[in-house]
């Protein structure tokens, strides 16, 4: 599905329209569940639960008040949806989160350190979805467009202002879980790789940016000798 979805952009004239593109919900919905299943501690299941319906509110209270990411709308092209949002971005927001927090396991950071770090890279996350999820893939649609690519400012600082809840609530340590840090890494290529299909070369930045920060940290924590093994 990965593939099939990156290869339909790079191989097609045309963005996919709303009722052909059924297939991200259920990409989103795979990679949701892969995540749920590689953490095999049910307190934290229920962690990431409990942010897969945050971020769900968050995005009700977004499309019926503005607040507070801003005026916008969502299309048919997610799949169901339920009090105006997709049910799939349930999955979207624990995915990002999951991925986010099993990076910041590695950095080792004070709890309140990983908190605000934790929400400025869901920001980044951001950055890098936004202008291609309402533009050429169709997700949302903004009411009034904003100067990002025509995402307005106040999506991010809402963003920030969410994700900095989300990550308060993921505060207790996890289990490591390679496979939820390999899923986020393949949305961030994903992304990357259709905002270079359609010439977005500031976007693909932005997502060529968080795959180097990846790389740095994987390779960091390689280097790292576990103290049990200086005695």
């Amino acid at each position: 599905m990965w593939i099939g979805g990156v290869s339909q952009h790079w191989l097609t004239e045309a963005a996919p329209q709303p009722d052909e593109s059924w297939l991200a919900a259920l990409f989103l919905t795979l990679a949701g569940l892969i995540v749920l299943v590689s953490t095999r501690v049910w307190s934290e299941q229920a962690l990431l639960l409990g942010i897969a319906l945050l971020g769900f509110f968050a995005e009700v209270a977004g499309v019926h008040f503005g607040f507070p990411f801003g005026d916008y709308r969502y299309t048919d092209a997610l799949g169901p949806d339920l009090l105006g949002v997709p049910v799939v971005m349930t999955f979207a927001w624990m995915t990002l989160a999951a991925y986010v927090k099993q990076a910041l396991l590695r950095l080792k950071l004070s709890a309140w350190v990983e908190v605000v770090i934790g929400a400025l890279w869901m920001t980044a996350f951001d950055l890098l979805i936004d202008p291609l999820a309402a533009n050429e893939l169709g997700y949302w649609r903004w009411v009034e467009a904003g100067p990002y690519y025509g995402v307005p400012i106040i999506n991010f600082v809402g963003w920030f202002v969410v994700s900095l809840l989300v990550f308060v609530i993921l505060r207790r340590k996890f289990k490591p879980s390679r496979v939820t840090r390999l899923v986020g890494l393949s949305l961030i290529l994903f992304f990357t790789l259709i905002a270079l299909a359609y010439g977005k070369f500031g976007v693909a930045l932005v997502g060529g940016g968080l795959c180097i920060i990846h790389l740095v940290i994987s390779v960091a924590h390689r280097l790292i000798i576990p103290k049990d093994r200086l005695a």
